[in-house]
């Protein structure tokens, strides 16, 4: 991602620039590949090697490859923003006026470092989106790289993991606060 946060062209030189980021690309890999490794190298050795079991035990690691698929499918992005709203892989956009506060947060595991972005919405979720993104039935049971909880007063807060995705966290909280109205 470019490190600039508005865009310079000439018919908007003082705008935001809009942006749409995946995940990284070995995010998930050895999970998607490993698991239909293991998955078809059980049925394989269960099937032709007499060990019935262990064909059924396939279904477990081909589950966890299914599960994080999405890490590796590279065409849709998990996030992005334009002056139609944030876009959120599986929500839509969310309209910028409804977005009340956008922070990052950093926690860390051990030596794995966790970066995520929290975003507190003025409504609940449903009333805050003016375009619904559409997609196969399939995906819904997949992984996905934010969760959303309701509020006491009824608003909704969405948390989205930043880590696993293409870009510096801190660049893209600043690109996406430059869409704020002011």
């Amino acid at each position: 991602m470019p490190t600039d946060v508005k865009d310079t062209s000439p018919e908007n030189p003082n705008g935001p620039k809009p942006f749409a980021i995946g995940y990284i690309r070995s995010t998930g890999e050895a999970l998607v590949i490993g698991g239909l490794f293991f998955g078809f190298g059980f049925v394989v050795l269960g099937l032709f090697g007499g060990v019935k079991p262990l064909a059924a035990l396939a279904i477990v690691p081909l589950l966890v490859s299914f599960w994080h698929y999405p890490m590796i499918d590279r065409s849709q992005p998990q996030l992005g923003a334009n002056e139609q709203g944030l876009f959120v892989e599986r929500i839509g956009f969310i309209d910028w006026a409804s977005i009340d506060q956008m922070t990052l947060y950093q926690s860390s595991v051990r030596s794995i470092e966790l970066v995520g972005l929290e975003i507190s919405l003025t409504s609940a979720l449903p009333a805050a989106v003016n375009e619904k993104h559409m997609f196969p039935l399939w995906k819904s049971v997949m992984t996905r790289n934010w969760k959303l909880s309701r509020q006491a007063d009824g608003t909704d807060h969405l948390t989205i993991k930043l880590n696993t995705l293409a870009g510096e966290p801190e660049e893209i909280l600043q690109r996406l606060l430059a869409y704020r109205p002011v």
